[in-house]
């Protein structure tokens, strides 16, 4: 009975506890309901009872910020699970203290580092448990604080473990991990991807029929069509999120604020800034923000309209008001300071101010890599690019401009690679016999194209050279012989048009680089295309082997290339995920239903030449391991491995645990093509080749890495 009431009591001072805002009459509830049980639990001596309750003071010292109080309360009771073996309980205590950390405000690196420690410790509890549900939640919430952190890379490797783990148990309710990937890609200027992880998003939570957090859902990929310059789409979806929002029993008021924000804005995209701005006055009338968060994100969509409404004065005291308060929240990884810095500096370069809009945008260019979307970093160069350009400061300038380049190719090109795509599918490969016998013809004049591009360049920034010089001397005549003054404007006047002509030739030069890898690749997949197209009409085994065969070792070139022609890197290919992309192309083209893959693959660059002969080699390796080292129906397993050492040395080996290398095979024998091919592919990367037995058959490459030359 005792025990009922206790329980009871804990049950009633949680519900105050979870009410949204911690108002001090709630926390003052629980706590009188925590300290009833407690007593209670010391009368009857039930150890359990008393640590849960510890837990609940935890809890409700969280709620008051009382951090370090809240942990040792936390700590006594996880010292009682661990001595009395209740791993479950410990498990559970672990994770939540690591959400506590998560959540903690103000948000900083070192929480998100204290939160990961205690994700990995539950998450060892809950594997060793077999809870793989539980322990897939946490790998995806660590990806979300490394998320958090700007370590996008991490994140993304993170969540796509928790995926396999989510989908070998069969767990259907996968939107919340797309959710993430989407954010990790859009902060990364992937834009192609961040739609695509955002329609999976929505596509499985219709499918799953969990429609709790649809307004997020639906907000991220409002976000992903904003980003790619659909806005009608985007406004679509935010009209059908808000309502939803609204609808619901517990009102997320800064959800409401940051939804209409972003409606705003999209509104004026499309030429409706009068409407943008009644539908922020009607948010405020309905729901008039309290929190200092909530006020900054209304004062920023308040002076977006006013601006957009020409009423500047309002607007630029609006954009005073956001940034003042996002200010005071004293957080190094608040990315809405970040916008709107950027928001501010936009506002002041419009009207011409341009030693603010400087501030402002430098300012947002202030925080954290990898926590500020992509496309923000670009834009805001490119601004600074500009302002430095009318004020004659030319080396920074340039230098912005460059970094505004790097960064908008990779974007571009995402955006560029979706519509060839889009176009491949609506209309095919199809190509006259004609392209092929010039296919040669128009490499070597790209080639030729961009050989010249680079001379031109090289002349160009002689070129800048010899007018800075010319600026100043020009400056000293000035102040020598001030009669002079308006010969100095003509001659200011030619420099800017030079400087003009000079961008010019840096925008083409890139574009040519990032071209001629673009045409290589697209040309190797129409002929791919083609030996598809024969492969159709054969009925010789041997020969459809052969052309197949040939098709892979053309999509190991071609994805070679597509990797040259996305990266900043030029020449530098990053092997795991070239030797990833491998994978999925043989998980797509053979029955894999028995056979799976395993990698080992630590950080290695090759060179493009290097990247094409592993690429061919593990093209042989695994197709042989496919085609012969199983039984049918076996369960198959082909590792890759790939480490460097000592001297710059690269250990290759792929291994399999099928029937291995038959007894009498002599690998110098014309009948094992796939062996000599490897073995002459071994000699081109100036390497040693083996082929031995341990469990079924091993090829290990090893060889050394050419010294890889990057452009400045």
């Amino acid at each position: 009975m005792i025990t009922k009431k206790i329980t009871d009591l804990l049950d009633h001072g949680a519900e105050f506890l979870y009410r949204p805002d911690s108002f001090k009459i709630d926390l003052d509830s629980a706590r009188s309901n925590f300290n009833k049980a407690f007593v209670l639990s010391h009368r009857i001596n039930d150890e359990n009872l008393k640590h849960k309750c510890l837990f609940f003071y935890g809890e409700l010292l969280f709620e008051e910020n009382n951090y370090p109080k809240a942990l040792e309360f936390y700590q006594k009771a996880m010292v009682f699970y661990q001595k009395t073996k209740q791993y479950k309980k410990e498990a559970d205590l672990w994770a939540k203290q690591g959400k506590r950390l998560f959540w903690q405000f103000p948000r900083n690196f070192k929480s998100f580092d204290e939160a990961v420690i205690c994700f990995d410790k539950a998450a060892a509890l809950y594997k060793n448990l077999g809870l793989f549900e539980d322990y897939a939640y946490l790998v995806k919430y660590k990806a979300d604080a490394h998320l958090n952190q700007g370590r996008l890379d991490l994140a993304e490797k993170e969540l796509f473990q928790a995926l396999g783990i989510y989908k070998k148990i069969g767990y259907k309710k996968l939107q919340y991990t797309y959710d993430l990937l989407a954010d990790v890609n859009r902060l990364k200027g992937d834009l192609g991807k961040s739609l695509y992880y955002s329609l999976a998003c929505v596509k499985y939570m219709e499918a799953t029929k969990e429609f709790g957090d649809a307004p997020d859902f639906y907000e991220q990929l409002a976000l992903a069509y904003k980003d790619l310059g659909k806005h009608d789409l985007s406004i679509e979806l935010l009209a059908k999120a808000i309502p939803i929002l609204k609808s619901q029993k517990e009102l997320d008021y800064t959800n409401i604020y940051a939804f209409t924000d972003l409606l705003c804005k999209e509104l004026i995209e499309i030429k409706k800034p009068k409407e943008a701005l009644r539908q922020v006055q009607n948010i405020i009338k309905e729901y008039a923000p309290k929190k200092n968060t909530d006020k900054a994100i209304i004062y920023g969509s308040l002076a977006y309209c006013y601006n957009k409404n020409k009423q500047p004065r309002l607007a630029e005291a609006n954009f005073a008001k956001m940034i003042t308060l996002y200010e005071e929240s004293n957080s190094i990884m608040d990315i809405d300071l970040s916008e709107a810095y950027f928001e501010f500096g936009k506002f002041y370069e419009e009207h011409q101010n341009y030693d603010k809009a400087k501030v402002n945008f430098q300012k947002s260019l202030n925080f954290p890599k990898g926590i500020v979307e992509l496309s923000q970093v670009k834009e805001a160069n490119l601004y600074l690019f500009k302002i430095d350009s009318a004020k004659g400061n030319y080396i920074t300038a340039i230098q912005y401009f460059q970094k505004y380049k790097n960064l908008n190719d990779s974007i571009f090109n995402e955006k560029k690679n979706k519509q060839i795509e889009e176009l491949q599918i609506l209309y095919g490969l199809e190509k006259k016999e004609k392209e092929f016998s010039n296919l040669k013809l128009d490499m070597d004049a790209e080639k030729q194209k961009t050989i010249h591009a680079q001379t031109t360049i090289k002349f160009g920034f002689c070129l800048v050279a010899f007018l800075l010089v010319s600026i100043i001397l020009f400056w000293i005549s000035y102040q020598e012989k001030k009669k002079n003054n308006a010969l100095l404007i003509t001659q200011k006047n030619e420099i800017d048009q030079k400087n003009e002509t000079l961008q010019k030739l840096v925008i083409e030069k890139e574009s040519l680089m990032q071209e001629i890898h673009h045409r290589v690749k697209n040309n190797l997949q129409i002929v791919m295309s083609l030996l598809n197209s024969q492969s159709s009409t054969l009925k010789n085994k041997e020969a459809f082997d052969a052309i197949q065969k040939s098709q892979h070792r053309l999509y190991a070139i071609s994805l070679l290339h597509q990797k040259l022609y996305r990266t900043d890197i030029i020449r530098e290919i990053e092997m795991e995920n070239y030797i990833n992309d491998l994978l999925h192309n043989f998980r797509d083209t053979f029955d894999m239903h028995y056979i799976t893959f395993e990698t080992a693959l630590d950080t290695v660059h090759l060179d493009e030449a290097q990247a094409v002969s592993v690429g061919l080699i593990l093209n042989e390796a695994i197709t042989n391991a496919i085609k012969y080292a199983f039984e049918s129906n076996q369960k198959g397993i082909i590792v890759i491995e790939m480490k460097p050492s000592e001297n710059n040395t690269i250990t290759l080996k792929i291994r399999d645990n099928g029937n291995g290398f038959p007894d009498d095979l002599d690998f110098n024998s014309p009948a094992t093509l796939g062996i000599n091919l490897i073995s002459g592919l071994a000699q081109q990367l100036d390497g040693k080749v083996s082929f031995f037995n341990d469990n079924g058959a091993v090829i290990q490459v090893e060889f050394t890495a050419n010294t890889i030359t990057r452009w400045g």
